[in-house]
């Protein structure tokens, strides 16, 4: 059975214990960094707290898994920010260490570690060690259903294809991109392997248990009017296509940044060659590459988010590690070694940034960390005026506010639990809060107190159906230079 591992293997980055210690050392400090900084939760983020605080097989717009990790984490270490992200550093760590393993599986010691240190240093690993996302437990599902997907090409093991079969449901559950893998996957046997290595059985057993682990989000959805594929779908609809080059070069110069800028042009070069090789380096390009191509076409039909495509980095780490080992090529790797250096300058300066709370020593005109600062004291005046003015309802106009308060106005108490809803005038719901928290749906009692936070004063809004609308006060909290975040409390009687 040919193999790529290269018995001559003279290229030794450094020594096994060296690289373990680095992966540790860099995971510990970005816990640290997590633990000090003053960054607060994005919307995202607390609306994942929220959604583990009722543990369920769903939620409207994710799979489960997702606020599981969130609801374990913070069920042992409390709901501070930190705790809610704790599981980004660690889950990096873990697809370094799978990388890692699937390498020197792959193509000998030397790749399995300059694939894991890759990976540690990417920027997606760096900014993603710090956010807590989908993308995370995605990720790592990804790349243990591509480590026993290589285990099951070499032995053709129905064992082995249950655990691929596994992993891939958990990546289901994590993010419904998982589908990607699948699909790529046996376009790749179709073109390379045809039943040679991997008998039709294999791919029916891994079809078949990755459904079955997937089936109880698919039930939910089911139970639910299937909320969240229906949200999925609307995401990439293309029925409003909005042509644009603009996006492309938006989404593909943001692919410079999730990988690295070096790495990044690395793959771009050798991914052609990658096809024309063994059936393994060509099963790494077939679910890495078609990814980039297919979110870059989104991109120019509507819109792509740069995250979209960063499976397909799990794949380029690998393929990258290979041709540093086997290439003969002294610029090739000088490539490669700057590209690292660079990467490892680009991850110091991100846990910079979140130790700090500041892009110091760049000054932005639009500074993105504004929109992360000063909900916590924001939300302690909005507490402090529902006690004072005993209300029994707080309403707020837009997603972003109310996930966020939601979370620093319940994490220590469950005073206002079920208290916070959203004011809304669309007829489907959009989000989460619309669905489960809409103002408009809630029974209401006569005479009952209702404080309106607003983003802008507005006294004569009327649409609330309220005897009358006081204006409280105006709260304000400098974020970053000289900007400020307002908002305006009101206060009301059901009529």
């Amino acid at each position: 059975m040919l193999s790529l591992r290269n018995k001559r293997e003279s290229f030794a980055l450094l020594n096994t214990p060296a690289v373990l210690f680095i992966l540790i050392t860099i995971t510990i400090l970005r816990i640290y960094s997590l633990y000090i900084s003053p960054i607060e939760l994005s919307v995202d983020e607390a609306q994942y707290w929220h959604w583990s605080r009722n543990i369920d097989f769903g939620y409207f717009t994710k799979p489960p898994l997702i606020a599981w990790l969130i609801g374990f984490s913070t069920f042992i270490f409390g709901n501070e920010e930190w705790a809610v992200r704790l599981f980004a550093p660690i889950t990096h760590l873990f697809i370094s260490l799978v990388l890692w393993g699937t390498g020197k599986y792959a193509f000998g010691a030397n790749s399995g570690k300059i694939a894991a240190l890759i990976w540690i240093f990417t920027p997606a690993a760096s900014l993603g060690g710090f956010i807590i996302s989908t993308d995370t437990p995605l990720l790592l599902f990804w790349s243990l259903s591509l480590l026993f997907l290589l285990i099951s090409l070499r032995q053709n093991l129905s064992f082995t294809s249950i655990f691929v079969g596994i992993f891939l449901g958990f990546a289901f559950l994590s993010k419904y991109a998982a589908l990607y893998f699948l699909i790529f996957f046996i376009i790749w046997w179709l073109i390379y392997d045809r039943n040679t290595f991997l008998s039709i059985k294999n791919i029916l057993i891994i079809i078949f248990t990755s459904f079955l682990i997937a089936s109880i989000n698919l039930y939910w959805n089911y139970l639910n009017d299937f909320a969240t594929v229906n949200h999925t779908i609307s995401n990439a609809n293309l029925s409003v296509i909005n042509l644009s080059y603009n996006n492309v070069i938006d989404f593909l110069s943001s692919q410079f940044l999730v990988f690295g800028p070096l790495l990044f042009l690395l793959y771009l070069l050798v991914i052609i060659d990658c096809l024309f090789k063994d059936r393994e380096i060509t099963l790494f390009a077939l679910i890495s590459f078609p990814i980039i191509i297919l979110i870059t076409i989104q991109s120019f039909l509507k819109i792509a988010n740069a995250n979209w495509a960063v499976t397909a980095y799990v794949g380029a780490a690998l393929i990258i590690s290979y041709y540093v080992t086997m290439t003969r090529s002294t610029v090739f790797k000088i490539f490669f070694y700057v590209g690292l250096l660079l990467n490892i300058l680009i991850s110091s300066y991100i846990l910079t940034i979140t130790i700090n709370g500041s892009f110091y020593p760049l000054n932005l005109k639009s500074n993105p960390l504004r929109k992360n600062l000063g909900f916590e004291n924001l939300a302690s005046k909005i507490h402090d005026t529902f006690k004072e003015e005993k209300v029994s309802k707080i309403v707020f106009e837009k997603r972003g506010d109310i996930s966020r308060f939601n979370y620093y106005l319940n994490r220590y108490d469950k005073d206002l639990k079920n208290k916070i809803y959203i004011k809304t005038n669309s007829l489907v719901p959009g989000n989460f809060y619309e669905l489960n928290y809409n103002y408009n749906l809630i029974n209401k009692i006569k005479n009952e107190k209702i404080l309106i936070v607003k983003n802008f004063p507005d006294i004569t809004e009327t649409n609330y159906n309220l005897n009358e609308i006081k204006f409280i006060k105006s709260i304000s909290i400098k974020t970053v230079q000289n900007l400020k975040r307002t908002y305006y409390l009101y206060v009301g009687e059901i009529r």
